[in-house]
């Protein structure tokens, strides 16, 4: 077993992750507790090759991790940080954070965000001027669903394709501010771990899409986004009524779907389906760059 090390005793350097880091990596992720995951559709290892993604080593040694690559060329999340179980936190994100800006603003990016998904990393986050400025809300629908509801006539909703995602990401990125757009490798992503994904057409062009997941008794609502010079127009009803439709058929009465506490156009269409807001909530914290 190898000596605890504290801060005063490592000679601890910052090097940019490399595939070759890929092993240990892994093991440095599953045998540490205090590690923060970023909710999306990558795992921390699929970031590997992608900037900034940086390691504390000493004598070759992982002893702790920090990766905020961009969705986009305006804003990143923190999508991992995590540090050996005998190493202060604090030290640990206080000397990768600032290498993560600066090259994040080498990059012309303007945003950085994080969840707060542990009560020790929302705590480094407001220590380092991070800001509160929306949460994330989980809401829940029980399987009522009219079999009258008013519909677009104009609307065809198909299975989506794979060839169907540039148009799909042009679309995301059109109705979704920076901080929340995919981008179209997150979107091929999503698209391979789809329970159902559909498209809305209208005279034979792609003007919204809805991409969810399924697990074994209820599906998620994971992604829906209407072109902004169709919203208003009952494409995101129907893309929610065909959704929940092809739920019910497949058995499921329980369905989840995530929106940010702030989307009030987001909240009244669920609302009108009746999902009920539930206890779980994500902080979204925030500091410009």
């Amino acid at each position: 077993m190898l000596p605890q090390q504290n801060d005063s005793q490592v000679d601890r350097l910052i090097f940019e992750a490399v595939q070759e880091d890929y092993e240990q990596l892994a093991g440095f992720l599953n045998h540490n507790n205090r590690i923060h995951r970023h909710l999306d559709w990558f795992s921390a290892l699929d970031w590997l090759g992608s900037h900034p993604f940086l390691l504390e080593k000493n004598n070759n040694r992982i002893l702790a991790a920090l990766c905020a690559t961009p969705e986009n060329d305006k804003a990143a999340w923190v999508r991992v940080f995590g540090v050996r179980n005998n190493l202060s936190v604090e030290r640990c994100w206080q000397k990768l954070l600032p290498r993560a800006i600066q090259r994040l603003r080498e990059r012309n990016c303007q945003y950085l965000a994080a969840l707060a998904l542990h009560s020790w990393f929302e705590a480094l986050l407001v220590d380092s001027g991070f800001v509160n400025r929306q949460d994330i809300i989980v809401l829940e629908w029980q399987g009522n669903l009219s079999e009258n509801e008013s519909q677009n006539k104009d609307i065809t909703i198909r299975q989506m394709a794979l060839d169907d995602l540039p148009t799909v990401k042009h679309i995301d990125q059109l109705a979704f501010p920076p901080l929340w757009q995919n981008s179209l490798a997150g979107l091929t992503k999503a698209y391979h771990q789809t329970g159902i994904s559909t498209v809305a057409l209208i005279d034979n062009n792609i003007i919204g899409y809805q991409i969810s997941t399924s697990m074994t008794i209820y599906g998620h609502l994971a992604r829906l986004a209407v072109h902004p010079n169709y919203q208003k127009q009952g494409i995101a009803t129907g893309l929610v009524y065909n959704l929940l439709k092809r739920f019910v058929k497949r058995g499921f009465s329980r369905v989840t779907v995530n929106t940010q506490s702030d989307n009030k156009s987001s909240l009244n269409l669920y609302r009108k389906f009746n999902f009920r807001r539930t206890s779980e909530s994500i902080r979204v914290y925030e500091t410009d760059l």
